[in-house]
């Protein structure tokens, strides 16, 4: 996903119009419509005032070019001083290491939590055509991009009950199976009658 399309599904997800976030973000409609088309790329400053309005880290909207090992390993040797990463082994009694008893694990129990719970969504859409496992697979990653929680703490309290970090549910399968050969105009449509119909419902039930 581009920025534009980053921004554009965060802002769906709070269930904001382009106006509103303008208004928070503190800057034009006019603006705000040109990034999410990408017609204009924001820049640093626009961009932690789009994450602020939509409670999100921006780094979401960062792009990192991993091309080097030297690339590499300055990722994994921060996430080892700031992210209590560990580079350990399967056979810590066993002096003679081979590079496949190696593997990454974070001290953190709710990251691996998290991790655990990423991979097996990534199992779960396995079986989806190319162009569908892709989509899913935006939707799962944006889902756990969707968390401020504290990598310090083994227990964080979320600041938004309403944010959970899951695996694709069946309806999410088969909204994406529904759109995957909508435009964009179409897809609005149907989130505009999806939110019509759920008002619907939540009326009735009163």
């Amino acid at each position: 996903m581009n920025t534009g399309e980053k921004i554009k599904y965060f802002r769906l997800a709070r269930n904001m119009t382009q106006e509103q976030l303008a208004q928070e973000a503190d800057i034009s409609f006019s603006t705000l419509r040109k990034y999410e088309a990408n017609e204009r790329n924001p820049k640093y400053e626009q961009l932690s005032k789009i994450a602020a309005a939509l409670e999100i880290s921006v780094n979401i909207f960062m792009d990192f070019d991993i091309e080097s090992v030297s690339d590499l390993l300055s990722i994994l040797f921060k996430m080892e001083s700031q992210a209590d990463l560990e580079i350990t082994t399967t056979k810590e009694s066993d002096p003679s290491l081979s590079d496949d008893t190696l593997f990454l694990h974070f001290k953190n129990k709710y990251i691996n939590s998290i991790l655990r719970m990423y991979y097996l969504s990534v199992e779960d859409i396995k079986d989806m055509d190319i162009q569908q496992q892709e989509k899913a697979l935006a939707e799962i990653q944006n889902r756990l991009l969707d968390n401020n929680s504290s990598i310090h703490s083994d227990n964080p309290i979320s600041t938004d009950s309403k944010k959970s970090v899951l695996p694709l549910s069946s309806a999410d399968q088969m909204w994406l199976e529904l759109s995957s050969d909508c435009s964009e105009e179409e897809k609005e449509k149907m989130l505009k009658a999806a939110t019509f119909t759920k008002n619907c419902l939540r009326h009735s039930d009163k």
